[in-house]
């Protein structure tokens, strides 16, 4: 037990991806089928084996021990070349299933213990969960089973040997993470790749997480599922939600809203949540097309100011 004054405020604390995922920490990647989770998680990989920018954000260098549940090392492989990635020597290790129908944590605790005190690794990416034997029996959709004996051995894991886990796994129909809602309540952060329901090369990355801001960033894939931002003030790419709000606000000029009443005045289609962070997200963009948008927090919602002003081409 500490009082407040004897906390050493100047201890570091060191991040994977700043901004993004701390270490020690436990993070679940999630996605609809085949939006690329495996391939983005292996450039995330990458860039920290390299200690290079990932996203915008800076990274801790690290090696990374890559579990796969789903592909094998020749399989693997070929999803490397097929990126173009190339890993520093001995920073990149696989596990996989072995020819064996999951991966049990008891044929490989020895390795990541070995991973994390002999290698100093600092970051283990389990690709997929779902066919990952931990050793206990679980209720996906139980909210007990996932929130207090799934999650927690993975918890114990990052504990036992100071490593961060992000593990992959699935959305729903109804775009949440399949199974119980002890995913988003326990884990330390979640991204969220959202794929255009119209161009299928557009995703939207969302990021939620304890420890630092929500961000949205907006990704453009390629043919070999190559992930690389994209800015929102790019012409060819401006979600279409943003121009309806742009057209509504040009109109009325100078007025004051909250979310739950634009998204009906506006007729735009998403909830007011999910407008609230693509505004957020998108407030320089907005400046340059002439709409300067102030906001203030009452006790019970944000308000936003609108005011609109004729851009010049300079701008």
């Amino acid at each position: 037990m500490k009082a407040i004054e004897e906390v050493d405020t100047n201890t570091k604390k060191d991040n994977i991806i700043d901004g993004i995922m701390k270490s020690n920490g436990l993070y679940c990647l999630v996605s609809n089928a085949k939006v690329g989770k495996s391939m983005f998680a292996l450039q995330l990989a990458n860039a920290i084996t390299k200690g290079t920018n990932f996203l915008g954000h800076n990274t801790m260098s690290s090696p990374v021990l890559y579990i796969s549940t789903e592909s094998n090392f020749g399989q693997i492989q070929e999803r490397v070349e097929s990126l173009g990635l190339t890993f520093p020597l001995k920073t990149f290790f696989i596990i996989d299933r072995d020819g064996k129908g999951e991966v049990s944590i008891f044929d490989i605790e020895y390795k990541i213990n070995d991973f994390a005190k002999n290698m100093n690794g600092k970051i283990i990416i389990m690709d997929m969960l779902k066919d990952i034997n931990l050793g206990i029996d679980y209720d996906i959709n139980n909210y007990q089973d996932v929130g207090q004996k799934l999650l927690p051995k993975l918890r114990e894991i990052c504990d036992k040997n100071n490593v961060t886990i992000l593990f992959t796994h699935h959305l729903n129909k109804q775009g949440k993470v399949l199974g119980s809602t002890a995913f988003d309540a326990v884990v330390d952060g979640k991204l969220t790749l959202i794929e255009n329901k119209t161009d299928k090369s557009l995703i939207r990355l969302n990021i939620i997480n304890r420890d630092f801001p929500e961000l949205d960033i907006h990704l453009k894939k390629s043919s070999n599922q190559i992930f690389s931002v994209i800015n929102p003030v790019d012409d060819d790419f401006i979600d279409s939600n943003l121009i309806t709000f742009i057209k509504y606000a040009v109109d009325k000029k100078d007025f004051d809203f909250v979310c739950n009443e634009i998204v009906n005045k506006a007729k735009i289609f998403l909830t007011p949540k999910q407008f609230g962070r693509l505004l957020n997200s998108n407030l320089d963009l907005l400046e340059q097309e002439g709409l300067h948008i102030t906001k203030t927090r009452e006790s019970d919602r944000r308000l936003y100011h609108v005011h609109y002003e004729e851009p010049t081409n300079d701008e």
